[in-house]
C-alpha cells in the first residue's frame, strides 16, 4: 500500500476496476492500484499520486496500452449503476449533458480534435448520471468521448447528405439505447432522462418513447406545434400565452461573480403535439404528444434578465402538482454541471501531462469514476444539513470526530459533522466561510478514515 492511500480506498478501487477486461490480468491489478492512488489525491500530479518515479512509469505504461481504454475501464461502473437503477424503487433521473475537455495548452499531444473554436483542441464528452429520488446518488450510467475531425467536412456535401449522416446530437438517443429498455411500469421503477437545451431533439424523444423512458428537456427550438384543437402554432409563443396556475421559489446558484439569489417563479402548463423535422433521418416520423411546463420570473430585479424555463416532457401534466414535479426534476440538472466541474477542478483532468488522446481518454476512465466519488461525498455533506449525523454517518466515524475535536457527547448535525471533517482537510471553518469544497472534504475524509483505525489515545488532536 502506498503512502497517501488507505484500505478503504483500495477496497473501493477493487469494486470499480477489479473486473475490468484489459487484455491481461496483470493490467487489471495495476488498474486497481492506480485507481486507488488517483482517488487518494485526485487533483495531484501523477508523480505525486504514485509516490515514486518507478510507480509513475508503470502508470504511464498502463495508460498507453492499446487495450486500456476509457470504455474498458468504465464499463464495470456503468453496469453496476444501471443495475442499481433497475432495483431502485420510484423515480430514477438520468441526467445528461455534454462538455469539452480542452488541451489547447498541450500542442504536442497527438490525436486531439478541434473544439468549438478552430484554434482550440481537445475532445468532447457526453455524460449521464443516475440519481434515485429523493437523494440516492447511484453513479455514472454512461459516458461517451470522441474527437472531431481536424478540419470541417467537405463544404460541397449536399444538404440532404449532411442531414442523414450521424452527428453529435445523436449521443442523447445513443445513451438511452446503451442503458437499455426502461423497467416495466408495474415494477414500481420509473426512468426519466433529463437534459438542457441541447436535448431538444425530436429523434431523442422518439427513442425514449420506443424504450419506455420518460423525458424532461428544456426547449431550445421555437418549433412548429399543433394544439390539441389542431391549430398550427409556434412553441414559444404558445407557451408564453399559457396562464399561470401555480408558483414556486427557486434559489439560483451564483455564477460569473454574481451571488446566489432566490426567485419566485410562475408556473403554467399545457399539452400539444410536436412535429417531425422536414429534413434528416426523422423527417417522416409521427407527431408526438407532449406536455409543456413553463416556469418564469415575472418581476426580475432591475438590470437582470428574468429566469425562464420552457420544459417539454413526455409525462402527462394535468395539474399544478404534476407541473411542479416536472420543474423539480429539471432542477436536478445542475448535478451534471457539478460533476463536470468536479472532473475538471477536483480531479484536474485537463492538467494531465500525457502525449496522446488515447492515453488521456484512458486516464479519464479512472478520473471520471473518481469524480463520481467526490461528487457523492460532497452531496452527502449537503443533503438534509440539520438531520442528526448519527442517522447518516457510521458510529465509528462520528466518535472519531468527537474525540479528535474534544466534543461533548451531544448530537452533531450533518452539516456540523462534515464541516469538522473538512477541517481535518484544511478548511478553516470561519463564520464567514461558505460550504467547504471538493478537496478539503476529500482530504478530511481520508484523514478521518486513517484516524478511525488508530489506537484511541492517538486520535486526540
Amino acid at each position: 500500500m502506498n503512502q497517501g492511500t488507505n484500505s478503504e480506498v483500495f477496497q473501493w478501487a477493487e469494486k470499480q476496476w477489479g473486473q475490468a477486461r484489459l487484455g491481461d490480468r496483470r493490467r487489471t491489478l495495476r488498474a486497481v492500484k492506480l485507481g486507488a492512488q488517483l482517488a487518494a489525491q485526485p487533483a495531484a500530479s501523477l508523480l505525486a499520486q504514485t509516490c515514486s518515479w518507478k510507480e509513475a512509469k508503470a502508470a504511464y505504461r498502463l495508460l498507453n496500452e492499446a487495450d486500456v481504454t476509457h470504455a474498458g475501464l468504465s464499463q464495470g461502473h456503468w453496469d453496476a449503476t444501471r443495475l442499481r437503477a433497475r432495483t431502485q424503487p420510484g423515480v430514477v433521473l438520468f441526467i445528461q449533458d455534454g462538455s469539452e475537455l480542452d488541451y489547447t495548452h498541450h500542442p504536442q499531444t497527438s490525436g486531439l480534435g478541434r473544439l468549438n473554436e478552430a484554434h482550440r483542441q481537445g475532445f468532447l464528452m457526453h455524460s449521464c448520471l443516475a440519481v434515485g429520488l429523493p437523494d440516492n446518488f447511484l453513479g455514472l450510467a454512461a459516458q461517451h468521448v470522441w474527437t472531431r475531425p481536424p478540419t470541417a467536412r467537405c463544404r460541397t456535401e449536399d444538404k440532404r447528405a449532411r442531414s442523414l449522416r450521424a452527428n453529435e446530437s445523436d449521443h442523447w438517443a445513443q445513451t438511452l439505447m446503451e442503458i437499455g429498455q426502461a423497467p416495466e411500469r408495474h415494477s414500481g421503477v420509473r426512468w426519466v432522462s433529463v437534459g438542457d437545451r441541447a436535448s431538444d431533439i425530436y429523434g431523442y424523444f422518439r427513442q425514449a418513447q420506443e424504450l419506455g423512458w420518460e423525458v424532461v428537456a428544456r426547449a431550445c427550438q421555437d418549433r412548429v406545434i399543433h394544439s390539441l384543437s389542431g391549430e398550427r402554432l409556434h412553441l414559444m409563443q404558445w407557451a408564453r400565452n399559457l396562464s399561470a396556475g401555480a408558483s414556486k421559489e427557486v434559489t439560483l446558484r451564483g455564477r460569473d461573480g454574481k451571488p446566489k439569489r432566490t426567485v419566485q417563479l410562475q408556473v403554467a402548463w399545457g399539452e400539444c403535439e410536436i412535429q417531425a423535422p422536414h429534413e434528416g433521418k426523422e423527417r417522416h416520423g409521427p407527431p408526438l404528444r407532449v406536455s409543456v411546463v413553463r416556469c418564469w420570473e415575472a418581476a426580475p430585479p432591475a438590470g437582470e434578465e428574468g429566469l425562464e424555463w420552457v420544459l417539454i416532457t413526455s409525462v402527462v401534466v394535468r395539474s399544478a402538482a404534476d407541473a411542479l414535479t416536472i420543474s423539480e426534476w429539471y432542477e436536478f440538472r445542475w448535478l451534471i454541471e457539478e460533476y463536470h466541474k468536479c472532473l475538471k477542478s477536483g480531479c484536474a483532468i485537463e492538467q494531465r501531462q500525457l502525449t496522446t488522446a488515447q492515453s488521456l481518454q484512458a486516464c479519464l476512465g479512472f478520473l471520471a469514476i473518481v469524480a463520481v466519488r467526490l461528487l457523492e461525498l460532497r452531496e452527502t455533506s449537503r443533503q438534509q444539513p440539520e438531520t442528526p449525523a448519527r442517522h447518516k454517518v457510521e458510529p465509528e466515524m462520528l466518535e472519531t470526530v468527537r474525540q479528535y475535536f474534544h466534543l461533548p457527547p451531544s448530537d452533531l448535525s450533518v452539516r456540523e459533522f462534515w464541516r469538522l471533517v473538512a477541517r481535518l482537510g484544511g478548511f478553516l471553518g470561519r463564520k464567514s466561510d461558505g460550504d467547504p469544497g471538493w478537496q478539503t472534504i476529500w482530504r478530511g475524509w481520508l484523514r478521518l478514515q486513517d484516524l478511525a483505525w488508530q489506537p484511541t489515545d492517538e486520535k486526540c488532536g
